[in-house]
């Protein structure tokens, strides 16, 4: 089905406000502005408005949107890099073999003009490595995880309460001390449970 053609023509005068608006026209401006370019008889100051309020609640919808794209995508980034920092991780447990080698030569001739050296001692040495891990990697998987729920909302500036009374903020507890030693009807205070 298509779109009708009251919502063509508000989609018309919506291409047309919309530059004049971001341009801070006033409501008699746009009236004018809509007027002449659409060959209208009549365009009250209470359609513009409405208009304006219309086209207002689509860029709200579309920045909404966007919004969401953005945050989907970021998402999408931090668990590709978080999942190549876990392969990343697991490499850096593999122990593995490392390899020197030294030679130790003269040089040679200088005969038909051709250098080099010979080689008279070669030494090959091998170690294994055995390797625990890189923690630089775990440490960048947790700041990643901990920007993934920044973007999902998981973290709240301050959680004091959850609903249902569950848990509740510790309440305060107010010690008042006081002064009995001057006290002027000759009383004398002392606990009870306490012998002395």
């Amino acid at each position: 089905m298509g779109i009708s053609k009251s919502a063509k023509k508000v989609d018309s005068r919506l291409e047309i406000i919309a530059p004049l608006f971001r341009r801070c026209c006033t409501y008699r401006e746009i009236q004018s502005e809509v007027m002449a370019r659409l060959n209208l008889k009549s365009y009250s100051l209470s359609t513009v408005k409405d208009d304006i309020e219309r086209l207002l609640d689509r860029w709200r919808e579309q920045e909404i949107s966007d919004v969401n794209d953005r945050v989907n995508l970021e998402l999408v980034r931090i668990d590709e890099a978080v999942r190549e920092l876990w392969e990343q991780w697991e490499k850096s447990k593999e122990d593995y073999k490392k390899t020197s080698n030294k030679r130790k030569g003269k040089p040679l001739e200088a005969k038909n003009k051709e250098t080099g050296i010979r080689t008279i001692e070669r030494e090959i040495q091998e170690t294994e490595m055995r390797c625990l891990g890189d923690v630089s990697y775990i440490a960048e998987i947790r700041a990643q995880l901990a920007e993934r729920r920044k973007l999902l909302g998981l973290y709240a500036s301050e959680k004091s309460e959850i609903m249902h009374g569950l848990i509740s903020p510790p309440s305060k507890v107010v010690v008042e001390f006081v002064d009995f030693s001057n006290n002027t009807d000759g009383e004398n205070n002392t606990d009870s449970g306490t012998s002395g």
